[in-house]
């Protein structure tokens, strides 16, 4: 009986001790390519804040950058999986920029047979990224966003006539989160979509819904996508999704009527989906077709999806955080409203393409907000080829993963002064030429900048133009000075809302 017993425990004290050396042997991977590298836990490497949602995935890479002031880039370990973080926007640069070919793609994992929204631009990779990038870009251009300044405008009024709805009827207090969010999803769905909303007026919006649905910061969808990141294997097997259902099947449905009925009916708009049909259409005519990328419906309605996606959530916090910040500090908020009377009688009423473009002021506020919450807190690439680092005899591996701490970053004194502190002055243009280039990257950097970052700033600088004119914002008691992230979420997204009062100037 003795014996029995005492080779079940060697048995299982040899598993033990075999499964512990398999896990950790990884976190010497650094060390045996001296690289500097944080200390990892077992099994959660250096992301057990992040991935057990107490923080942020930005806050989390933080805390690394942080403790290395003196490298260009540090070793870590997302679980088990080596990471490279980089700190200096001169390496930055480097990877994004000047060796692009060797980390061009994100390395997200996608499945667009089983989820076909999730073959867009974003997850992409490959030539067919190049392509699909190659054809799309000319949507954005000057002449295309200029040509749905009317559609902002239209959208900017419905939210004013809301506002003052809402002052006549003794409502002075809005959570800007969830009214930008409305205004910008009436945004999305007539610039994408040529369709009318409602968001701001009809509380039971589909477009709202879905949204809302789709960026659900709930627990257990945080969790499927920490599996889609780190065991794309399981989360295929067990047939989880990156969003539900009925998100997928609205957003195909739509794209497809809204297809067939421009077809059948010879509609044409200026808005996204019908630039997306015409490069189809150019396409079907050309003599020598790019097999890789072909414009079909659910591609269509992929990158639509997108669009809106990163279109409607991201504008939204931005502009609720701007807000947040202009009732903390009033003198800019004056500042501002004192730009847009000199626009306004320069330029009259309504606000015209180039009067936006003339707001300075106003841009830089943007920027500051962006720089003090970056909508997306870190950028990530892979590695798609060897590549020795500069200087160097470390070689980082085909499929390493690379890392960009963009809210570290934003918030090094090194390169922001006090960054607690909202200044715009910090975007002047002497300012501006100061810094490092790729110590501000709210739009990522490189080729894979974000596509339609010229249409989110001028959506942006229009909204805050149009209701700054009219109003002014002010804190109140449900409001919190200080602005604490949600950790569930992949984007910046402020915990109980942004409270604030407004008032006509």
């Amino acid at each position: 009986m003795f014996p029995a017993v005492l080779l079940i425990v060697v048995f299982c004290t040899l598993t033990v001790l075999f499964l512990y050396k398999k896990m950790t042997y990884t976190y010497s991977y650094w060390k045996r390519k001296s690289v500097p590298f944080a200390k990892p836990l077992p099994l959660f490497g250096n992301i057990k804040d992040s991935v057990t949602f107490k923080m942020t995935q930005g806050e989390c890479l933080q805390n690394i950058y942080n403790d290395f002031p003196q490298e260009k880039y540090v070793g870590m370990f997302q679980l088990q999986k080596p990471t490279l973080l980089l700190r200096d926007p001169e390496i930055i640069r480097v990877f994004t920029v000047k060796n692009f070919v060797h980390f061009a793609d994100r390395g997200f994992c996608y499945d667009g047979h089983r989820e076909p929204l999730t073959n867009h631009l974003v997850n992409m990779e490959g030539d067919a990224w190049r392509i699909l990038r190659q054809k799309l870009t000319p949507t954005f251009s000057s002449g295309k966003i200029k040509n749905m300044i009317e559609m902002l405008t239209g959208c900017g009024e419905q939210l004013l006539e809301h506002i003052e709805r809402g002052i006549e009827s003794g409502i002075t207090e809005y959570d800007m989160r969830d009214l930008t969010a409305k205004y910008t999803t009436d945004v999305i769905g007539t610039c994408a979509f040529g369709l009318n909303c409602n968001s701001l007026t009809d509380t039971d919006s589909e477009f709202r819904r879905m949204g809302t649905a789709v960026l659900n910061s709930s627990i257990p969808l945080a969790i499927a996508k920490v599996f889609r990141v780190f065991f794309p294997k399981v989360f295929n097997v067990f047939n989880m999704r990156t969003f539900p259902l009925e998100v997928q099947n609205f957003f195909l449905a739509i794209v497809k009527q809204t297809i067939d009925h421009r077809q059948t009916n010879a509609v044409r708009r200026n808005d996204f989906i019908q630039l997306l049909l015409e490069i189809r259409d150019e396409q079907q005519n050309e003599l020598k077709q790019e097999t890789t990328v072909k414009l079909t419906e659910e591609l269509i309605a992929a990158q639509v999806f997108v669009f809106f996606l990163a279109g409607f959530e991201t504008s939204s916090t931005t502009l609720s955080f701007c807000l947040h910040e202009l009732a903390l500090n009033p003198n800019i908020q004056t500042k501002i409203q004192e730009e847009l009377d000199a626009v306004v009688e320069k330029h009259g009423l309504p606000f015209t393409y180039d009067a936006i473009k003339s707001m300075d002021y106003l841009e830089c506020c943007l920027k500051e907000t962006m720089r003090k919450y970056p909508p997306v807190q870190a950028l990530v690439r892979k590695c798609t080829k060897q590549f020795r680092l500069p200087n160097s005899d470390v070689i980082i591996d085909e499929g390493t993963a690379v890392l960009i701490p963009v809210y570290g970053i934003h918030h090094d004194p090194k390169y922001y002064p006090k960054p607690e502190i909202f200044n715009p002055n910090r975007f002047t243009k002497e300012e501006i030429a100061n810094r490092p280039a790729s110590s501000y990257l709210p739009f990522g950097d490189g080729p894979r900048i974000c596509i339609g970052m010229r249409f989110a700033m001028i959506e942006m600088k229009l909204a805050l133009a149009q209701f700054l004119q009219d109003y002014s914002i002010k804190l109140c008691d449900k409001s919190n000075e200080h602005i604490e992230f949600e950790p569930a979420s992949f984007l910046s997204t402020p915990k109980g809302g942004i409270w604030l009062r407004v008032q006509k100037r």
